[in-house]
């Protein structure tokens, strides 16, 4: 705490902080009671009495020397006293840069992390991270890596250094408070669901009521149709009873028999008369009590009907607002997502690595072209694959997870936003990478029904080409593959005298002198094209796989726009590569000239991760030139393309081994950085 008069009175701390914290000074108590305990008392204006053991002083450019009094050890609440205000105000960064206390933890910051120069950028942080500085530098190196790590050449390129770690640690930030909204609007609809299901809960409840209190009432409208009925022949007996007989005419004086049989005949009683009276007046008051009873219960039926309608509408009611509730929690959930994956991608750009998509292919036979995930392999998420190794389960995460339901057509557009920046002038590059027969060769080329991302791609920049009004462009394709470390033309006319292609420097570049490029401008060159490159590549059958492809097909389209108004040129290349299946001799006991395919395939992808391993690590040198692949590759892997790599996987536990292989290779090969991406552009083209 600051004080702008060392002897002015001293403010008690609000009782708040005392439950919040402890206090600390960079002194050692004395043993002993001090007139300072108890939060704050008048320090005596004597100057020469002792000062007080939790006091001090400290100098600040433009304030001179300012009496210090305790610290608490707390995030943020470095705090001074305002006597016009009479508030604890927030010490400002460069007046806390000066305490002992700040001094001695940033230095200990910036002596761990060189790199780091920006000192209110630290403080910041130590203020999130409550003056922890390991805690501070933890962090910077699980966000930044090791580059935080090596000093800086030169104080250009650190303050140039600076700005762009400050942009991506505002970018980070920015992300984090976005996972903290969508954190936020998942536990929004968490609620919003259980209170929707507790609402379907009371609405199942009364229906079931409902439904129980009309059968109550139908059971009581029979029964009182049965009473009804009772009495009423009851009452029509009693008026036949009760009825006046018509007196008989006068019988025939009968026969001697007939007389005596009358007279033995007993008299009507009167008592049974009477009694069958009672019990009709008995029938009656039970009819009209029933009668009462069931009205009564009518009612109450009625009102619980009642009752019952409006709080299902009620609940009706309810249940629309949360299912509207819902609806926009979903949506602002998609919205956040959508904006937290822009971010991500924005940073992946600024930084330039290697974006990595897997795809699963089916349990069938066929390729990927059915069949679920199976065997070996689980997909929880579109960014995660989990595979099921002993026991154990092994969590990779990759920019994009297709499952093996996905169709070529989601393939193509996971690539599409890196295809299309081929027609700005950028050089992009898609590589396919996996094991024999689990799909690479499917997911590039496809069938003339299913076409892959070359007929696509090719496909697309010829359209977005032909919209552009006042940009000409002009497309080539050509094709070669490399066979035993040797290159060979797809698309040249067969010369048994014509001597091997060579790769050659050119500038920043490479090229292949004699090259065939055939222009493109319709579908129909692009398919004739595609066709006779792979009639012409090298395949053959293995145990693995009966159509294996022994060579790697590297498909390149070049694209040059000429602006038409200001005559700037921009020149663009797209480079497909679908690489030989990795895979190991021992499974598929190759011989003879499929062992020396098999040999020259592998030799090449191992120079092609020797490659991604000296990038990731930014060594001095890059061995590019170890084999035909990487050196014809070394444009698009030098840092000024976009890069991209499709790992294909099988989900048969049969390979589990080629599997964990494939996985811990793309997820090294995510971590290259080839910095951002630069396009190409040409001097203008002056009119004659």
């Amino acid at each position: 705490m600051y004080l702008s008069n060392p002897f002015q009175t001293l403010q008690r701390f609000p009782q708040a902080w005392y439950s919040q914290g402890h206090f600390i000074s960079s002194t050692p108590k004395a043993a002993g009671p001090t007139e300072g305990s108890g939060g704050g008392v008048p320090v005596p204006s004597d100057p020469a009495r002792p000062p007080d053991d939790r006091t001090g002083t400290v100098h600040i450019q433009g304030r001179g020397t300012v009496a210090t009094y305790m610290f608490e050890e707390r995030a943020n609440v470095c705090r001074y006293f305002e006597p016009q205000s009479g508030l604890w105000l927030l010490l400002p960064l460069q007046w806390e840069m000066n305490m002992d206390f700040t001094k001695e933890r940033l230095q200990r910051v910036m002596a761990a992390l060189p790199g780091l120069l920006d000192q209110t950028e630290i403080l910041a942080a130590l203020r999130q991270c409550s003056y922890d500085p390991e805690e501070v530098i933890s962090v910077y190196l699980s966000v930044f890596g090791e580059q935080l790590l090596q000093r800086p050449a030169a104080a250009a390129a650190a303050a140039a250094g600076g700005e762009q770690r400050r942009a991506e640690l505002h970018s980070l930030r920015a992300l984090q408070d976005t996972e903290r909204e969508v954190q936020d609007l998942r536990q929004r609809l968490h609620l919003q669901q259980q209170e929707a299901r507790s609402v379907s809960q009371k609405k199942d409840s009364l229906t079931r009521e409902v439904r129980y209190l009309s059968d109550v009432v139908q059971v009581l409208n029979r029964q009182l149709a049965q009473l009804e009925a009772e009495h009423h022949d009851a009452r029509r007996k009693i008026r036949s009873l009760l009825a006046p007989r018509p007196t008989p005419p006068p019988p025939p004086p009968p026969p001697a028999a007939a007389a005596a049989a009358a007279a033995a005949a007993p008299p009507l009683d009167p008592a049974q008369l009477l009694r069958l009276h009672g019990q009709t007046r008995e029938l009656r008051v039970g009819s009209r009590t029933l009668a009462s009873a069931v009205r009564h219960l009518l009612g109450e039926a009625g009102e619980v009907l009642g009752e019952v309608g409006a709080a299902v509408g009620r609940l009706g009611r309810r249940a629309e607002a949360a299912a509207a509730d819902l609806e926009e929690a979903r949506a602002l959930y998609r919205k956040e997502a959508v904006e937290r994956r822009s971010l991500y991608n924005r940073l992946q750009e600024a930084q330039g690595n290697v974006r990595v998509m897997c795809r699963c292919r089916g349990g069938g036979a066929s390729g990927c072209r059915g069949g679920g995930a199976s065997g070996c392999l689980e997909l929880p998420s579109d960014q995660e694959v989990l595979l099921l190794l002993r026991g154990t389960r092994r969590r990779f995460h990759f920019d994009k997870v297709f499952p093996p339901g996905a169709s070529q057509e989601a393939v193509f557009a996971g690539t599409l936003p890196l295809i299309t920046s081929c027609v700005d002038g950028y050089n992009v590059c898609i590589l396919a990478y996996g094991q024999t027969g689990s799909g690479k060769s499917y997911t590039m080329t496809g069938t003339r029904d299913q076409p892959g991302v070359n007929v696509r791609s090719i496909q697309e920049l010829l359209h977005m080409c032909t919209e552009q009004q006042s940009i000409s462009y002009s497309l080539k394709v050509s094709m070669l593959e490399i066979y035993n470390d040797s290159l060979n033309d797809l698309l040249a006319k067969k010369n048994r005298t014509a001597p091997p292609l060579e790769i050659r420097a050119q500038g920043r570049g490479v090229s292949v002198p004699g090259l065939t490029q055939v222009p493109v401008q319709t579908q129909d060159d692009i398919i004739i094209a595609m066709e006779t490159g792979e009639k012409n590549r090298k395949i053959a059958s293995t145990k693995m796989n009966i159509e294996s492809s022994r060579s790697h097909l590297v498909l390149t389209l070049t694209v040059e726009g000429v602006d038409r108004v200001s005559g700037v040129t921009s020149l663009g290349t797209l480079t497909l590569c679908d690489l030989a299946g990795s895979e190991r001799i021992s499974k598929t006991e190759a011989k003879g000239e499929r062992l020396v395919e098999a040999a020259a395939i592998n030799k090449s992808l191992t120079a092609l991760g020797q490659v991604f391993s000296a990038l990731r690590c930014n060594a001095l040198h890059v061995p590019f030139r170890n084999s035909k692949l990487t050196h014809l590759l070394q444009p698009c892997l030098s840092g000024d393309a976009k890069c991209c790599v499709l790992v294909t996987l099988s989900p048969d536990p049969g390979d589990l081994a080629e599997t964990l292989s494939t996985l811990q290779y793309g997820a090294s090969i995510q971590q290259v950085a080839l910095g951002k991406a630069a396009r190409n552009p040409a001097p203008a083209k002056r009119n004659p």
